[in-house]
């Protein structure tokens, strides 16, 4: 009678568990769109229109060639449709100015986010 109780209640607790799972799954395919913004400033802090920024993904064993975008004349940028766990990314304007490259690491693929800070850019020479 124990064992029955015992098994029972593991069943229930597995049961409880799936479907948290799967609620956690839905839940985080409607609410994200796999967008990855953010702003390029100057070292005084001005947003930097017309900048490239590059976001490249980072897999277990290589990392793929980069996607562009360039950025408003706020400096703030948006890539769509970004599903990956792990990448780079990185700023310029023109030949003058370049930023480091900065590396990030997400829960989940198609996870939306904002980058922490900007990313700054320096004069070329600089870095």
């Amino acid at each position: 009678m124990a064992k029955t109780v015992k098994l029972n209640l593991n069943l229930v607790l597995l049961g409880i568990v799936i479907i948290t799972a799967l609620g956690l799954s839905i839940w985080t395919g409607v609410q994200n769109t796999g967008e990855i913004r953010g702003f390029v400033v100057d070292e005084k802090g001005n947003g930097v229109g017309g900048a490239t920024v590059r976001i490249r993904e980072k897999t277990l064993n290589l990392i793929k060639e980069g996607t562009f975008t360039e950025t408003d004349p706020d400096g703030s940028f948006t890539f769509t449709e970004m599903h990956m766990i792990e990448f780079f990314i990185d700023a310029e304007y023109g030949d003058s100015f370049k930023s480091g490259e900065l590396r990030y690491h997400l829960y989940f693929p198609g996870q939306d986010f904002e980058l922490p800070r900007e990313i700054i850019l320096k004069p070329s020479n600089d870095r």
